[in-house]
């Protein structure tokens, strides 16, 4: 024991240099290698406190965070270990609004940089709406057979819930009914969808209840109905004519066919008829554009006669300038008109108002026996054949006698 205290106490001034030096040392290579140094990491950015009524509409997804600490902390730290919060706690209605991000750093670090620090948010209400559910019949059932009346929908209708702007895009709910094949009554639960004007599925949007029960009822043979005929027109009649009137003879055609075509279709156009260039009335004999799987019920006309009148257009002009005169004025006696010229607009068959002119329009007044030094007096006009009067500019002038 004396031996060891002995050597402890020996030269101990150097052994305590020796260990002081030998801590420097340590601290300096333990600094050395865990350092403060800075990054940049990209992290997600999440919202609290938003109300139950509201939803975010616009948002970005993340930010950038400058953080700050020891090397072996910062070299090991993952995005997902960071999360950008913005508050909405003072958000109670919808609108744009520019709110801070907010990052809580992990231990021994500290956020030296956020980037953006604030963000724009754009806030709308979630609302619920009651609609009708729509179905839509894919395929058609085996060969002879046909439904026999209408799908059955329960519920027919269902709630839908989501943002107001998605709600604005949805035109239908739809129940797609696939029936392609099926000789045998259908009845089965089916998902349905929110469909936008284009037909493109809109899923952020909750449907309550998001199935329906489908019942179908078959039946052998096809139903019938009687549908009005629209000939359909293409082209245009020569210029300064116009249709009108198309008549089909006969107007209306009985159809068979299976339900799921001919209950969606209202009317039965005809194949296109050209009327392009026409001046004169055009009558034909077409058949009726079937789809594939309706049909033209035996003892019924196979082709429509279709009348197509035309007739010249109607046409308005604007004369300008036509000097007004006076008519049966004694030659003893002269007179001043006030205006000396007037505005007339005609209207008559096309091929008549292009031809017309200044020249071929005499405008007058006809003076009253009062002798009166100054009259008014309407002016009137003579017009060709086939020419109507339609305005004078102005209707009436002011007729001064000369004395």
């Amino acid at each position: 024991m004396k031996e060891l205290k002995s050597w402890l106490l020996e030269n101990i001034d150097i052994k305590i240099i020796s260990i002081f030096l030998a801590i420097i040392l340590w601290l300096y290579v333990a600094s050395g290698e865990n350092q403060l140094i800075e990054n940049f990491i990209d992290v997600s950015l999440a919202t609290k406190n938003l109300q139950e009524d509201l939803v975010v509409k616009e948002f970005p997804k993340n930010i950038s965070v400058g953080i700050k600490g020891p090397k072996n902390i910062i070299t090991n730290i993952t995005s997902d270990q960071i999360v950008g919060i913005v508050d909405f706690a003072e958000i109670d209605k919808q609108g744009i609004y520019k709110l801070k991000v907010e990052v809580i750093p992990p231990k021994r670090t500290e956020i030296i940089r956020v980037i953006p620090p604030e963000v724009n948010v754009e806030v709308e209400r979630i609302l619920t709406e009651t609609v009708e559910v729509e179905y839509s019949l894919i395929g058609i059932p085996e060969k002879g057979y046909s439904l026999s009346n209408e799908p059955k929908l329960n519920p027919p209708k269902v709630k839908i819930t989501g943002a107001q702007s998605i709600l604005e895009k949805i035109k239908q709910i739809v129940c797609p009914i696939d029936i392609s094949g099926i000789k045998d009554d259908l009845n089965k639960k089916i998902k349905l969808k929110a469909l936008d004007a284009n037909g493109n599925e809109i899923k952020e949007v909750k449907i309550e209840p998001d199935f329906v029960e489908v019942s179908i009822s078959l039946t052998l043979g096809y139903p019938e109905k009687i549908l009005q005929v629209k000939p359909r027109i293409t082209g245009k009649p020569a210029p300064g004519y116009y249709i009108s009137q198309i008549l089909a003879n006969p107007d209306k055609i009985k159809i068979f066919g299976n339900y799921s075509k001919i209950n969606s279709i209202e009317s039965l156009e005809t194949i296109p008829i050209d009327v392009n260039g026409i001046t004169k009335t055009l009558t034909v004999k077409v058949p009726p554009a079937l789809e594939e799987g309706l049909n033209i019920v035996e003892g019924e006309n196979s082709l429509i006669e279709v009348t197509i009148q035309v007739k010249e257009s109607i046409i308005q002009k604007t004369l300008e300038g036509i000097t007004v005169i006076p008519q049966d004025l004694s030659p003893f006696i002269s007179c001043e008109i006030e205006p000396k010229v007037v505005d007339i607009i005609v209207e008559g068959q096309n091929i008549l108002i292009d031809e017309i002119k200044g020249e071929d329009v005499k405008a007058f007044v006809k003076l009253s026996d009062s002798f009166q030094i100054e009259q008014k007096a309407k002016v009137q006009v003579r017009l060709p054949e086939g020419i109507s009067l339609v305005k004078i500019e102005p209707e009436e002038v002011t007729v001064s006698i000369n004395k």
